[in-house]
Parts: C-alpha cells; sequence; structure tokens
C-alpha cells in the first residue's frame, strides 16, 4: 500500500498548495505569504492536475481494489474540477461567500505568534493588491466570456466593497500582532500593516471597485435568470455539480422531488411540536410567529452567549453515552460581532487552540431563542467538533482525510447530529425541539431551490418567495441563502441529501443486526476514517455489520 500513501501525500500536498481559500478559512499558516492564483493559466494548471490525480487514483483502484483514500482521492479530484468550473466566475464573486466577505472574516484571523509569523502576514498583505488586480481581470473576462452574476449579486458586492473602503479603520486591521512581541514592537507592527493597507491594499481595492461598477454591473443578468440553466453549458454542467455535493449519481430533478417531499413531512412536525406552543396548526401563522414574535428572539448578547454556552456544556458532558471514541481536544463557544451567523474552527493539533463554536452577536435578534441549540450541536458537540476532531487526533488516518472534501459527509453528519441530540435528550425544550425543525427546514428548502434555480430556471424572487412560505426565516436572512445558491452552485444540497444518506446507511445498519446494534459502535464507525465519500461510508458500514454479524456481536 505504499504506492496508495505516496499519491495520498502528492494530493495532499497538491491540495494544500492550491487551495489557499481553504488555507484563509482554517487559519493555515504554511502558505501564510500566497494567495490563490486566479489566472486562466494558473486556474487550467490546477483543473488539469486534478484531473490527473483522479485517473490515477482510479487506476490504482483497479489495481489494489476498494481503498478510502484511493475513493477520496479520485472523487476530490473529479468533484473539485467540476467546481472550478463555475468558482472563478461566480462563486469569488459573491457577495456571501465571495473573495471578499471571506477575506474580511478570515483575513484578520490568522493565529500569529512568532515576530517570523509576523514578517510573513506583512508579505501576505504586500502581495494582496497583485491578487486583487488578478481577480478584477477574472472578473471583466467572465463578463467577455457571458458568465457575469445576475444585478442583485452585482450590486451587493458593490456595496460591500464601498463599505469596506468607507470604513473609518480597515476591517483588516484586526489582525492582532504576533502574541511574542513586546508591547512596543507589537505598535510598530500594527503601522507597518496600517501603511501597507493604506498605500497598497486600498488603491488596489479601489480598482476592483471601478470594475465592479462599470464593467460587471452594465452587463448584469436579470434577477429573473440567475440560474447555471441560463448559461452556455450550465444545465449540463450543473447535473455534474448535482454529482460533485451529493456524492451520488442523482439527477436533479429527483433532489428537487426529495426536498418538496421534505419539507411536507417536516410541517406536520411543526404542527405536532410548534402547534401547542404557540396555539394554532396553520403552517404559515407558526412560521410568522417564530419569524416576527419579539419574545422567539433574544435582545441581548449576554443571553444569547449563556445559551450557547450552557448548550455545548451539556452536549459535551453527555457525548460519551453515545459515542464510544471522543475527542481530546475541548470544543468551547465564543461570540463574535462580524462574518457568517455560526461556524466552527478546527483545534490546533499541538494543543494550542481548542476546537471552537463561533457564533455572531452583532445583532441577537436575528437569532430565534428557539435556534441556539440546534446550531451549538451542529457546529460544536456533536456535531463538526467530533467529527473534525476526532479526525485530526486519529494517528492512523492519513491527513488527507483531515481535509473537508466532501460536503455531503461534512454537513451531512453535522445536519443528522442536530436529529440525535433529540434522541440524546439534549433539547431543554419543545421549543428548542422547534428550533431543530427550522434547521432542518432550510436544508430541505434548499434541494427545492438550488435546483429551481439552476434546473428549472427560477427567478431569484421565486426562489425567496418559496423559502418565506417554507420556513421561519426572515426576508434578509433568505435573501442572503438565495444569493448564496446562485453564486455556490449546488453546494447547498450536500446538507440534507448527506444525512439522509447517514439515516438510510444506519436504519440498513439496524435492521441487519437487530438486537446486535450499537450506536456507540456504529458512530465510531461513521466517524472513523474521516472525510470519505457516501459509498464509502456506506461500504465501510457494511463490512462493519458483516464482521459483526459474523462474530456474532
Amino acid at each position: 500500500m505504499a504506492t496508495i500513501t505516496a499519491l495520498a501525500d502528492e494530493f495532499h500536498a497538491f491540495h494544500q498548495q492550491a487551495d489557499r481559500m481553504g488555507a484563509l478559512w482554517k487559519g493555515s499558516l504554511d502558505t501564510l505569504e500566497l494567495w490563490e492564483d486566479f489566472t486562466p493559466d494558473g486556474v487550467e494548471h490546477r483543473r488539469s492536475e486534478l484531473r490527473r490525480f483522479a485517473s490515477t487514483a482510479e487506476a490504482a483502484t483497479l489495481e489494489f481494489g476498494p481503498h478510502p483514500t484511493l475513493d477520496l482521492i479520485a472523487f476530490a479530484a473529479r468533484s473539485s474540477d467540476e467546481q472550478l468550473e463555475w468558482y472563478h466566475d461566480l462563486q469569488l464573486f459573491n457577495p456571501n461567500m465571495g473573495f471578499h466577505p471571506m477575506l474580511l472574516t478570515f483575513g484578520p484571523r490568522f493565529p500569529l505568534v512568532t515576530a517570523e509569523h509576523g514578517e510573513r502576514y506583512l508579505a501576505r498583505m504586500a502581495n494582496l493588491p497583485g491578487t486583487l488586480t488578478e481577480f478584477a481581470a477574472r472578473i471583466a473576462s467572465a463578463v467577455s466570456r457571458g458568465r457575469v452574476a445576475n444585478r442583485t449579486i452585482g450590486e451587493q458586492t458593490l456595496a460591500g466593497l464601498d463599505r469596506h473602503l468607507e470604513a473609518p479603520t480597515d476591517p483588516l486591521l484586526a489582525q492582532p500582532a504576533p502574541t511574542e512581541l513586546a508591547v512596543t514592537e507589537a505598535g510598530r507592527w500594527r503601522d507597518r500593516l496600517n501603511s501597507i493597507l493604506i498605500d497598497q491594499v486600498r488603491p488596489a481595492l479601489s480598482d476592483l471597485r471601478k470594475v465592479v461598477r462599470e464593467v460587471a454591473l452594465p452587463a448584469a443578468r436579470p434577477d429573473d435568470q440567475p440560474g447555471l440553466v441560463y448559461l452556455d453549458g450550465g444545465a449540463e454542467s450543473y447535473e455534474r455539480l448535482v454529482w460533485a455535493n451529493v456524492t451520488r449519481e442523482v439527477p436533479s430533478h429527483r433532489v428537487h422531488d426529495i426536498g418538496l417531499q421534505q419539507v411536507g413531512q417536516l410541517e406536520d412536525e411543526y404542527r405536532q411540536i410548534a402547534g401547542p406552543l404557540l396555539g394554532t396548526t396553520e403552517v404559515a401563522e407558526i412560521y410568522d410567529r417564530l419569524r416576527s414574535d419579539p419574545a422567539l428572539h433574544y435582545s441581548d448578547a449576554a443571553t444569547l452567549v449563556a445559551d450557547a454556552t450552557r448548550a455545548l456544556a451539556g452536549a459535551a458532558a453527555a457525548m460519551g453515552d453515545w459515542f464510544g471514541v471522543v475527542p481530546k481536544a475541548p470544543c468551547i463557544a465564543k461570540s463574535i460581532e462580524q462574518g457568517p451567523l455560526a461556524f466552527y474552527s478546527q483545534p490546533a493539533m499541538d494543543g494550542s487552540k481548542p476546537g471552537t463554536f463561533f457564533f455572531n452577536t452583532a445583532d441577537p435578534s436575528m437569532w430565534g431563542t428557539f435556534q441556539v441549540e440546534a446550531t451549538t450541536y451542529h457546529e460544536g458537540i456533536p456535531g463538526h467538533h467530533l467529527q473534525v476532531a476526532l479526525a485530526l487526533e486519529n494517528e492512523d488516518l492519513h491527513p488527507l482525510h483531515h481535509e473537508p472534501l466532501s460536503v455531503a459527509y461534512l454537513e451531512g453528519w453535522a445536519l443528522y447530529t442536530e436529529r440525535v441530540a433529540d434522541e440524546m435528550g439534549l433539547y431543554s425544550s419543545d421549543l428548542d425541539r422547534v428550533g431543530m425543525l427550522a434547521a432542518d427546514s432550510m436544508r430541505a428548502c434548499r434541494l427545492v431551490v438550488d435546483t429551481g434555480l439552476h434546473a428549472l430556471g427560477w427567478s431569484r424572487e421565486q426562489a425567496i418567495r418559496y423559502m418565506l412560505d417554507h420556513s421561519p426565516m426572515t426576508r434578509t436572512q433568505v435573501e442572503g441563502e438565495v444569493d448564496r445558491y446562485v453564486g455556490v452552485p449546488g453546494q447547498a444540497l450536500g446538507y440534507m441529501m448527506g444525512r439522509l444518506e447517514i439515516e438510510k446507511i444506519r436504519s440498513n445498519a439496524e435492521a441487519r443486526l437487530a438486537d446486535r446494534f450499537d450506536i456507540k459502535d456504529f458512530h465510531d464507525v461513521v466517524l472513523g476514517h474521516g472525510d470519505v465519500p457516501m459509498e464509502t461510508l456506506a461500504r465501510m458500514v457494511d463490512e462493519w455489520v458483516n464482521l459483526a454479524m459474523g462474530n456474532g456481536h
């Protein structure tokens, strides 16, 4: 198996070097000075390498037989290649998931410690203007090839650049100085960073803004044609993107129908659980109360922080009853005032940084009091923290299996654990269980709306209207969601489709093992190999079931 390990080493090194946006998200210092290559030659080289890795892994599978690492390399390489078809033209331009918002959210969060880290970070920011210039050229190229985003996306991207340029203090100056620097040295370091931002970065941002305003916006598609189906080759490409995010060959129309079915089932659950609490079984009234009743929303950040902290502590105390192997790394809850509503950051391998569930408290009223527990279980324990920390701590796994390469596995697991938390008795009340339903509603609606936009030709407003009619989300939240789906076609499908696949795998195992089924053993198998495609996960669980039956366990 040395050949498999060598291929995995090569692919992992390639992934670490090429996926600089991923490094930005993780706060990795490995390629600190470098930014992603947006040039056409750079992108084509990356895609050709991905195709080479996929072919090599597929050939090795024929020689060695099925193997989780070969499966992951073949899938990750093929799916990444498919996603890069639109990534630089649509996702990077998106006001929710694009380069500029990700830069503002994660760019000033690097865990700098030494003076060397500080110098490398300053070099990083000095290199940013060149990347912004490449990005602007990419936008102009996309327009010339008819691959421009719809008007609302363009307007929001422009507005984000305006807010950045008009801010009295550049938000990128929020990066803390290296912790080992003395106070005076840290002050000088901060002054140098500020000079780079003022003299080099801001002019490049102004040039980027000009391209968005004068080149992209005049060519923008109308908001009633935001999907891939309206672009040359888009409909066929979207079917491949469904596979890339679901990891199963499922046609988009089938995904759409599954979404409609899930939405209908959830509405029955709202009547059963929320109905008695709110005094109505009319689903539209339930949604309206949940989204608009001030009594069901936070009014201060302190209470929100306390509730999230308590939920995380309760989950940590209970996880040993449902998981045979639990992480050594702790998980903490931390409030922030910018960035996504909630996200998880992995622990450091050396123990210097715990796993962290971040949640945005800038506007506490954006949070329903019923939402916090489900979100905590998804992002923290038993969701992403168990998934990520256990993979990192498993010395038998190749580091490639630590990477988030399969949306269906990564997000399907986290969504699955929101329901497992209910089995564990973690929800404090039926109102908190309604938060579990609300989270499910968003993910079920995604199956309908993402396919509606990109395969069926829905307008932006049609997609917004559907989510408002079938979830308790506010219009502001829904608009952000829909615009995200426009920019990242297919990605949102992985959450619910992944969860349904894990539930199917578990149901099959329970049926075959009957009273020999052990939920702790099942969870250990699901989490024991790190990131894998869903077909690989199903095969590994089948192997575990066969072994358990053969040994009479």
